[in-house]
């Protein structure tokens, strides 16, 4: 429309230059050629101005710059909802990275580790408050007044030329250290964590102790209760009102069959704690492992023959995977064997009550270990107990004594392997026992 205009100006200014009479109408549509090219001008470089507000709105993080296209058009008016939606959405992503900072600055600031940050020109770029406490000094943003006020330290990190874990001494304190490299925006960092290997080992100790307390404590206390009960019945039957012993007359028939009962009950709960005290006692004074080469099909085959008929009243097949034949282990063959037999025993128990139980005996050797593996379909442990499961005397089961997870952890610790679990509630469970070749 306006270079419609702009051509019907033309003509008319064309007309009027060829009259001399017309002089006035001349200047007149010449002064409206100039306002009309003029606006054409500021009406094509809106879309400029647009975009330049925009980019001068990101670069500055303004983002309370508005736009309007109204009365330019609708190509006009949906650039400038463009505009205002990018805008929009910038600013919530601008939030939501301060957001997701301000997290990682509070996470970093409470975990119980020290970090520090160091860029690769040895600016000081973050120091948490962990860090701070352990190493006795503030927050330096440059790395060689850590070098001035904690030698040893820097001594320890070097010119940031290692990565992984070292073990280190520092005021009579001794630390691990992990060093980390990393680049982020073409800039190159050194994330340094440590922690007080004593403070960690304590702690470890301490929830240890405070572990195998409550789980003594709770078995001490269900056997001495009804003891203690009983006893403090049997004593009455046996006195009268004022506390003395009763006469040989009054004991009648059905009082001396209470006092029996009682008694009974009370030599029951004894052998109970007795035999609890001896669970513990094998757990804390396993013998040295007698180590000999042992064939994996045969110790397989010979578990398999003594577990049958338990496995036949509980109607459960079992069978064994052997990748190689030949495969062999340097290990206690009595230990193994009792690992085994606890771990096909608890199979059988996840089993009870499934028409298609299945036990599978899996052996295979990689690069470095030798992997004996024991699984069923059963109805696995739920996910949040299969950190408990190797706690002494904790059991899933309901006539369990909550040992023979925990037995057997300590074998494999005495031949330098170890036992883990994977399990999945109502699929199954598999237990892992790893030999170094």
């Amino acid at each position: 429309m306006r270079i419609g205009l702009i051509l019907l100006n033309l003509i008319l200014f064309a007309l009027a230059i060829s009259s001399a009479q017309l002089l006035f109408t001349f200047i007149l549509m010449g002064l409206i050629l100039i306002g009309q090219v003029a606006e054409l001008w500021h009406f094509v470089n809106h879309t400029n101005r647009e975009l330049n507000k925009f980019f001068q709105a990101i670069r500055h993080e303004d983002y309370s710059v508005h736009f309007s296209g109204h009365g330019r058009g609708k190509s006009f008016q949906q650039l400038d909802q463009n505009f205002k939606e990018l805008i929009e959405k910038l600013k919530q992503s601008r939030m939501g990275q301060q957001s997701q900072a301000e997290l990682l600055q509070t996470v970093m600031e409470n975990v119980k580790v020290g970090i520090i940050v160091v860029e690769e020109g040895g600016s000081v770029t973050f120091m948490n408050h962990n860090a701070r406490e352990l190493l006795q000094c503030p927050h330096f943003h440059n790395w060689e007044m850590f070098r001035k006020r904690k030698p040893s330290f820097a001594e320890a990190l070097g010119d940031f030329n290692f990565g992984g874990r070292r073990l280190i001494q520092l005021d009579d304190r001794e630390f691990y250290l992990d060093l980390e490299h990393l680049s982020l925006l073409g800039q190159r960092y050194h994330l340094i964590s440590f922690s007080d290997l004593l403070n960690e080992i304590e702690q470890k100790e301490i929830e240890a102790w405070h572990k195998l307390i409550r789980i003594l404590a709770h078995e001490v206390m269900n056997s001495v209760t009804p003891i203690s009960s009983l006893s403090d019945t049997v004593y009455k039957m046996l006195s009268n009102a004022e506390g003395k012993p009763i006469a040989p007359g009054e004991f009648t028939a059905d009082r001396i069959e209470d006092i029996r009962e009682a008694m009974g009950t009370i030599v029951r709960r004894s052998r109970g704690m007795l035999s609890f005290v001896e669970e513990y006692r094998k757990l804390t004074k396993l013998p040295a492992p007698n180590l000999e080469v042992v064939s994996l099909a045969e110790l397989l085959e010979d578990v398999i023959k003594l577990m049958k008929p338990q496995m036949a009243h509980a109607t459960v097949q079992i069978k064994m995977e052997l990748e190689q034949p030949k495969l062999a282990v340097k290990a206690d063959r009595k230990m193994i064997e009792q690992v085994l037999i606890n771990l096909i025993s608890n199979s059988i128990y996840a089993l009870e009550g499934k028409h298609d139980g299945l036990i599978t005996l899996a052996a295979n050797r990689n690069d470095e270990h030798t992997l004996l593996r024991v699984t069923d379909n059963g109805k696995g442990i739920p996910e949040e107990l299969v950190n408990q499961i190797f706690i002494p005397f904790f059991s899933t089961r309901k006539n369990g004594s909550g040992i023979g997870l925990t037995l057997s952890k300590n074998i494999m610790k005495l031949h330098n392997g170890s036992i883990t679990v994977q399990s999945r509630e109502g699929e199954g469970t598999s237990f892992l026992l790893s030999f170094l070749n």
